[in-house]
This record gives C-alpha cells, structure tokens and sequence, in this order.
C-alpha cells in the first residue's frame, strides 16, 4: 500500500471491521496537514498515517491531545480521575457483595 485518500482511508479501516467516523478521519487529515503544512485535499495517506490515526483517537478528547492548553489538560485531568474514583467504589461494591454471596465474610 503506497497511499491512500480519505475515502480509501475510510475504505482501510471499515475492511477490518472497524467502525469509522468519517469525520474523525477527516478532522485527522485537516491536523496533519497543518503540521505538515499541505493542502488538506491534497495530503497522500500512507499505511503507518493509519495507525497513526488510530493512536490519534486514542488521546483525543483526552489530557494528552496535542496542542490543547494547560489549563483543559488540567480539567480533563480532574474529570477522568472523578470518573476513575466513582468506578473503584463501585468496583469496592461489587466485591463487597460478591464476598458476601460467597459466604467469605463468614470467615473473618
């Protein structure tokens, strides 16, 4: 594969069984090519670009996206690790509960 446009991109991942939103893929393209400096239509997609994008929707929306500023970072920071402690109590719950319908706190 030597490269590929947006659509062939779109084409790639959905021949994989990913589930591609096209708009993501194309939001992708339009911020590699303002750090390449290239036309957005005119911007050749190469294999290792679709991993790239991969990696690219992994962090995005995330406190690691690049060029956000310190102070998102920080509010998203803030956000995950809410969500981090609301799930380890209902993590500490459910293994309250599952001790407790296995008979172990009987043991203590």
């Amino acid at each position: 594969m030597s490269s590929l446009n947006a659509e062939e991109a779109i084409s790639f991942f959905k021949s994989y069984g990913f589930r591609v939103d096209e708009e993501s893929v194309r939001e992708w393209i339009k911020d590699n090519n303002k750090m390449a400096n290239m036309p957005y239509k005119r911007r050749p997609i190469v294999e290792n670009d679709l991993y790239r994008y991969n990696d690219w929707c992994k962090v995005k929306g995330t406190a690691y996206e690049e060029g956000i500023d310190d102070r998102t970072k920080v509010a998203r920071l803030l956000t995950e690790n809410s969500l981090l402690k609301k799930e380890i109590e209902k993590l500490k719950a459910e293994k309250q509960q599952l001790e407790e319908s296995l008979g172990l706190n009987d043991w203590i």
